[in-house]
């Protein structure tokens, strides 16, 4: 089932609707909107990190979750990702070499409010509420 609330079409449970490998999402989460995988962005296979979101958690509308591939190194000349860019032929770095957070971990029963902005390599525990417009930058 995506929508749980019979004739309301934008609260949709999470799980059933995720095709993305890297994202797991527990039963009964619920978001309120529908194609919750346009708001996990900067998501890139060549990462591998994944988003993990526990059971019975409630996600409001709005709520973005930003992965790695929104970090810039800040260790060389310059911010700019050129090995993101085919005009400039630059190989992409070994991650080790890469501002690379690790996985973004959402526990059980947690409440996330809306428009929150859940930054990469976050760890949200059980039972935790994010206040509206909220930007989680640490565990």
């Amino acid at each position: 089932m995506v929508f749980p609330i019979p004739g309301i079409d934008t609260v949709t449970y999470v799980k059933p609707t995720v095709k993305n490998k890297n994202i797991a999402v527990g039963d009964f989460t619920y978001f309120g909107d529908t194609d919750f995988e346009s708001h996990v962005t900067h998501h890139y296979d060549f990462y591998g990190d994944r988003l993990v979101i526990g059971k019975f958690c409630q996600i409001a509308k709005g709520v973005e979750f930003i992965m790695n591939g929104a970090n810039h190194s800040m260790g060389s000349v310059s911010t700019f990702p050129f090995h993101i860019f085919d005009a400039f032929g630059a190989p992409v770095p070994p991650l080790e070499k890469m501002t690379v957070k690790g996985d973004t971990l959402v526990g059980n029963d947690v409440w996330i409010g809306q428009n929150a902005t859940i930054l990469p390599g976050v760890h949200i525990g059980d039972g935790a509420i994010i206040g509206a417009n909220s930007v989680v930058a640490s565990n």
